[in-house]
């Protein structure tokens, strides 16, 4: 069998439709109609339900893609066992995070990343919580990076990388004290302003607030940039990691407050599937992302991205 066939199906199934699939893929959906078509006459029975607008499989289809999964998956490790008997670890390795982690974290990593490991290709990829986790599950990660109090997903290992510092930030000329934590009913006052749904710390304090005022409809915002400088020019409070607000409170654009008790503490975690094999190209990222946290030396040396 041609597991570029399963390659397809599974794009259908994850996009939901041919056309999706076909742009995901770079091919004219005609061919993608033809790989769906040579998997039922393999199968020797419809996999997919065709309806307007989007396909689901039937049940056999969905016994298919499991098994499809794992045909992709001993394939890709034979390749890779087969490379890396006569070389240092190579090839693309796709990871998920979240933008603070991206822009301050990873960013100042790359380099050294890039010398220990100069035929790895790391790609770095925005994602919230929520979607870093099903990218694992889709194999559209290798491994991912979620910033949450306790994840519990199915199917994921996770390796704690330590708390990670969240910060609540307003406009200098703020009239709310910071000397005290603020209310829920205070913060729906005042207005906060919130990251992407699937965030879980913005999803925490939205909860907060919503409770306190139920007509409350905070705006939601697609970077942390836009958030920050949309609290500094006083159209409310915002929860941001810690590091990404650093140079404007010391700067004094920004004054921190005390958020209400209770928020859970976050924490970084590594997250990759426990049933999927590991290459060696990502078996070696993930080594070294653990290694940059858990040496002081390394973390602190000048130049070096902050300890979350």
């Amino acid at each position: 069998m041609d597991t570029r066939l399963l390659t397809t199906f599974l794009a259908v199934l994850r996009t939901g439709g041919m056309t999706a699939a076909a742009a995901e893929l770079g091919f004219v959906q005609s061919t993608v109609t033809a790989h769906v078509q040579a998997l039922e006459r393999l199968a020797g029975t419809p996999l997919l339900d065709r309806r307007p607008g989007r396909v689901s499989p039937t049940r056999a289809g969905s016994l298919l893609a499991e098994h499809a999964r794992g045909v992709l998956d001993l394939q890709e490790r034979m390749l890779a066992e087969v490379t890396a008997a006569a070389t240092e670890p190579s090839g693309p390795v796709r990871l998920r995070a979240p933008e603070s982690v991206c822009a301050y974290w990873l960013a100042p990593l790359m380099p050294r990343m890039r010398a220990r490991l100069p035929d790895v290709s790391l790609s770095l990829f925005p994602a919230d919580t929520r979607t870093a986790l099903t990218a694992l599950a889709d194999r559209r990660a290798d491994l991912s990076l979620v910033l949450a109090p306790s994840p519990d997903p199915s199917g994921v290992d996770l390796v704690d990388l330590g708390p990670q510092p969240l910060s609540l930030v307003a406009a200098a000329s703020t009239p709310l004290p910071g000397d005290r934590p603020l209310t829920p009913a205070e913060l729906a006052a005042t207005g906060v302003l919130l990251l992407e749904e699937g965030c879980s710390y913005s999803d925490e304090i939205a909860a907060l607030v919503a409770a306190a005022d139920p007509t409350a409809n905070p705006p939601r915002f697609g970077g942390i940039e836009t958030a920050k400088r949309c609290a500094a020019a006083g159209l409310g409070v915002a929860l941001l990691p810690t590091v990404t607000v650093a140079d404007e409170l010391a700067a004094g654009a920004l004054a921190e407050l005390v958020p209400p008790a209770g928020l859970s503490r976050h924490h970084l975690w590594l997250a990759e599937p426990s049933s999927r094999w590991r290459s060696p190209a990502v078996h070696a990222v993930r080594t070294a992302l653990i290694d940059s946290i858990s040496r002081p030396d390394e973390a602190a040396a000048p130049g070096s991205p902050p300890r979350p």
